[in-house]
């Protein structure tokens, strides 16, 4: 499979270079148009091609690129595209907000990995994997995968299995569609979670400020962020003490809005979207 990387440059067009550059099923296409890109490259041993070369015969071409960029990349790239090719983008945002060209004559695809889940690193034997947090190419993952538009046939297996290998090791592939993938993310994963945790993080801050230890509040922070995670996951069977489920039921009304969950409305995903891509 001939397969060119936008962006291979990087942080995200190395870490899918190195996954698949030793792989014989793969013929890799690096195009970087930034210098600094190219430097990185180079230093991994390799060269990148012209931009419009590169994508003459591509059966693959992996947009590596940040979502505030993507719109303007897609412009640029999507009409040199030969017919039959297949596009995968690595994020829901752009094809979601309707930011991508439309070809019918193009495939359009979509993954992105889970990361290593929370309790799965436990089970990982080398300490370097237990700390691969982001999914390096260490620790075992899952990813997602939708179909935008175009085959959804042998190529769409064919685009998923190099989803796959791009971010190995995985455990499994999770087909979707795009619209469900823009409520795991940006709703579910970075507005709400990650929401919850930098307010974790500025309550950790503001006890200290209190005069309580760092190190006592950190531990015992930690300690009790994984308990809790357990127990209302139902990853242990436990349940909360009768003043943890008081201090739990007064938290809703405390912290959130009654309306919170209209982050998951379809108004407000395409707001969302609508904004990492580029605003209007």
């Amino acid at each position: 499979m001939q397969v060119a990387i936008l962006g291979a440059g990087g942080n995200m067009g190395r870490r899918i270079t190195r996954a698949l550059r030793g792989d014989g099923n793969y013929k890799l296409r690096l195009i970087e148009p930034s210098e600094r890109g190219q430097k990185l490259l180079g230093e991994m041993g390799l060269s990148v091609e012209g931009g419009n070369s590169g994508l003459q015969g591509a059966d693959v071409v992996i947009f590596a690129v940040p979502d505030f960029i993507v719109r303007d990349v897609a412009v640029d790239i999507v009409p040199k595209l030969d017919r039959g090719t297949s596009m995968l983008f690595l994020d829901p945002a752009a094809v979601a907000a309707d930011r991508i060209v439309r070809r019918e004559d193009v495939n359009c695809y979509v993954t992105h990995p889970t990361h290593p889940p929370l309790y799965s690193l436990l089970g990982e034997t080398a300490p370097e994997a237990r700390a691969d947090y982001w999914g390096g190419g260490l620790a075992r993952q899952a990813i997602v995968f939708a179909i935008g538009w175009g085959d959804a046939g042998p190529m769409s297996d064919q685009v998923e299995k190099l989803a796959m290998d791009m971010f190995a090791p995985v455990t499994r592939s999770h087909r979707i569609t795009v619209d469900q993938m823009a409520m795991l993310e940006p709703a579910l994963s970075e507005t709400l979670t990650n929401g919850c945790i930098s307010l974790i993080r500025e309550g950790m801050a503001r006890v200290v400020a209190a005069g309580v230890p760092e190190e006592a509040t950190r531990d015992f922070l930690m300690g009790h962020f994984q308990i809790g995670i357990a127990i209302i996951f139902e990853q242990l069977n436990w349940k909360l003490s009768a003043g943890a489920q008081m201090a739990l039921s007064k938290a809703h009304e405390a912290l959130f809005k009654d309306d919170w969950f209209k982050i998951f409305e379809r108004d407000s995903i395409m707001a969302s979207v609508r904004e990492i891509t580029g605003g209007d």
